[in-house]
């Protein structure tokens, strides 16, 4: 079984995720951190309401790529 981090274990319930999942949105969320320069906190705010169409499309198609790209452009208009 793996060890999921606190964070992780907050993403899993939230957003309903498997395990694997958790540590996987975890990476996105560092990825996205790197990119537009907001903390961890921040963009797991924004995620918890502005997101449900993107997990919609992640749950039909597992296209992780594409769903970090769909939530960096929203970030990354909030911050213009």
């Amino acid at each position: 079984m793996i060890q999921l981090t606190e964070f992780e274990r907050q993403l899993l319930e939230t957003f309903s995720l498997s395990d694997r999942d958790a540590r996987r949105l975890d990476r996105v969320i560092q990825d996205l951190m790197i990119v537009v320069g907001m903390e961890k906190s921040e963009i797991f705010d924004f995620m918890r309401f502005g997101i449900e169409d993107e997990l919609e499309d992640l749950k039909k198609d597992y296209h992780w790529e594409r769903f970090r790209i769909r939530i960096q452009k929203k970030l990354k208009k909030q911050n213009l």
